[in-house]
């Protein structure tokens, strides 16, 4: 789950770090193109390195991923219940409390991480309840 910055944010993104381009409102150089070219480097670097690493070629990554605004906390809450269950979904794991790839456990501890840790369980009120919410496998969710 990645949140995305305000219209206002963005563009002050693109005008210091990128370069002038929020004047640009379709095209190549639109913001929207800018970000999603921004992700596209990262799944392309992650994939690469994976290929590399596992001896392996071709696509790794679904495309074309999707956009879906969270437009309630219940919503945000289940999202993120979801993700962290979905490779015990697939079986890809026995319990997604110790896959390895997963920020659940990261959540939960104090080790530092750029993850909006407090955030998330602000959502949940406390830790506890953060557990709590995850003991019951959400084997669905209406996106």
């Amino acid at each position: 789950m990645v949140k995305i910055k305000s219209e206002k944010e963005l563009n002050s993104f693109a005008k210091t770090r990128l370069y002038n381009v929020a004047k640009a409102e379709k095209g190549l150089h639109s913001l929207q193109n800018i970000f999603s070219k921004q992700f596209s480097r990262v799944f392309n670097s992650y994939s690469q390195a994976f290929n590399k690493e596992n001896n392996r070629h071709g696509a790794l990554i679904e495309s074309p991923f999707r956009r879906k605004e969270i437009i309630s906390e219940e919503y945000l809450r289940n999202t993120i219940i979801y993700i962290h269950q979905n490779p015990q979904l697939h079986s890809i794991t026995d319990n997604f409390r110790q896959f390895k790839y997963s920020s659940y456990q990261t959540i939960l501890s104090n080790k530092p991480t750029s993850i909006a840790r407090n955030e998330v369980i602000e959502l949940f009120d406390n830790a506890e309840n953060f557990i709590i919410c995850h003991q019951k496998i959400k084997d669905e969710i209406t996106f």
